[in-house]
């Protein structure tokens, strides 16, 4: 890696919580680390913020407060192993140190996320067995923004057993894995698509975040509900969800204060 893309990536740890956010979507990394006077101290995940936003945690709390101290890293000596060690600590990101754990590089997972590779298309009740590996293998954080109580997972599960049409509409994003069998990668779905301006609901697989298939998924929606007349969407979103609301904004969507189920509500208003 580039000395300046090291550096983009190092953090002080006096910095916070909100300011690791707005690097963390200015690198497109999904992670940072935290260094004093080049020293390696912690590592801070996007799903370490998360977690430490829905225990309560402040924005403008200190990323001490919020990162792993113990972080996983490899010496000089070892960094023909990086691989492996990544594999191992299931990690997708390693520093490389000096005896003096003086951080001089870092070392990515290869990634194999292609969005070439990627297929949108309505789900269809065979899609069953997909849809239910797709909510399996969601992270606790996930599961608590997106499918808390499951209501998200219950009602797809119904969409796909009715029989007559509803007032719903699902898209799966695939691709086709290793053993032949297509497999779900993001799911985006509008509810209320009887009205002028639909609910929408989006989800992206743990291995294919931070690859901008958010933005994707959204473009779909777009391109099925503008030609239909419909006047925009809306959707609400949990506050702990900082990096979901950052694409929201990017991608049209206007803050509307905070719905009474005290989730912030998001609105995109189409051009009649």
């Amino acid at each position: 890696m580039t000395a300046s893309g090291v550096r983009e990536v190092l953090i002080s740890p006096s910095m916070t919580v909100r300011e690791a956010l707005q690097r963390l979507c200015v690198t497109s990394k999904r992670i940072l680390f935290l260094v004093e006077d080049g020293v390696l101290i912690g590592s801070l995940a996007d799903g370490d913020i998360r977690r430490f936003l829905l225990k309560g945690g402040g924005l403008g709390a200190s990323v001490r407060d919020a990162a792993n101290l113990r972080p996983h890293f490899a010496f000089t000596t070892e960094r023909r192993d990086a691989d492996a060690k990544m594999r191992a600590a299931d990690v997708t990101a390693l520093p490389i140190v000096d005896d003096d754990r003086h951080v001089v590089d870092i070392v990515f997972e290869r990634s194999s996320v292609n969005l070439k590779d990627v297929s949108i298309r309505t789900l269809k009740p065979t899609d069953l067995e997909m849809v239910l590996e797709f909510f399996d293998q969601m992270a606790g954080d996930t599961r608590a923004m997106f499918n808390r109580g499951d209501v998200n997972r219950i009602r797809v599960i119904e969409h796909l057993k009715r029989t007559e049409e509803d007032c719903q509409v699902h898209f799966a994003a695939t691709i086709s894995g290793d053993d032949g069998r297509e497999k779900m990668v993001g799911y985006v779905f509008l509810w209320d698509i009887d009205r002028k301006v639909p609910w929408l609901g989006i989800a992206v697989h743990e291995d294919w975040k931070g690859h901008h298939l958010g933005r994707r998924l959204l473009d779909h929606l777009d391109g099925w509900a503008k030609p239909k007349g419909y006047g925009g969407l809306m959707l609400t979103s949990v506050p702990a969800n900082v990096r979901a609301h950052a694409l929201y904004t990017r991608m049209g969507f206007e803050y509307f204060g905070v719905y009474p189920d005290s989730e912030f509500l998001y609105i995109k208003r189409y051009e009649i």
